[in-house]
């Protein structure tokens, strides 16, 4: 019989089972580092675009959800989302004229909203102001620094949507 090019060898079957086996475990572990290695790829080509978390105080979804989101943003609005949760202050953050711009300061103090110029004119005055202090500062002093993301962000949508409304005369109910 004509073994296999790639069938362990040994003299007993025992060891050409342990053998198997122990190859078996290297090819796996080198499919788990491979596979951490691209996850950490991803969430650093994401950190540098739409959704930069360094604290991983966001879930998986809550960024996958994000990124939809900013997608959504991007093909009814024009407008490009950038979250950044955490990660030192931003410093004089102005907002490209295309770009919406949510900060979230760990220490629940200093958020704050930056919107595109477009935006911020069909928006309430204070609008942006009352997201950061109201909405992100204030959840995150109660614990819920990510339900106050969503939530902001929810918002952000929701009156976009409502101001798009009244630019073509709609009524919203």
């Amino acid at each position: 019989m004509k073994r296999l090019f790639f069938a362990p060898r040994g003299s007993s079957p025992w060891e050409r089972l342990l053998r198997g086996a122990l190859l078996g475990a290297v090819f796996a572990l080198v499919l788990v580092a491979y596979r951490k290695h691209f996850d950490a790829v991803i969430e650093k080509a994401q950190a540098t675009g739409t959704v930069a978390d360094p604290g991983h105080a966001l879930t998986r979804e809550d960024r996958t959800a994000i990124l939809e989101l900013a997608q959504a943003l991007r093909g009814r609005f024009g407008l490009d989302l950038r979250v950044r949760v955490g990660g030192g202050p931003p410093g004089d953050v102005a907002a490209g004229p295309k770009t919406a711009f949510f900060y979230v300061d760990p220490a629940c103090r200093a958020s704050r909203v930056v919107l595109a110029p477009l935006a911020a004119s069909a928006l309430p005055a204070g609008f942006a102001e009352d997201l950061g202090r109201e909405h992100l500062d204030a959840n995150c002093r109660q614990g819920r620094l990510r339900e106050g993301v969503l939530a902001a962000l929810g918002l952000f949508v929701d009156s976009l949507d409502a101001a798009a409304g009244r630019g073509k005369g709609e009524q919203r109910q």
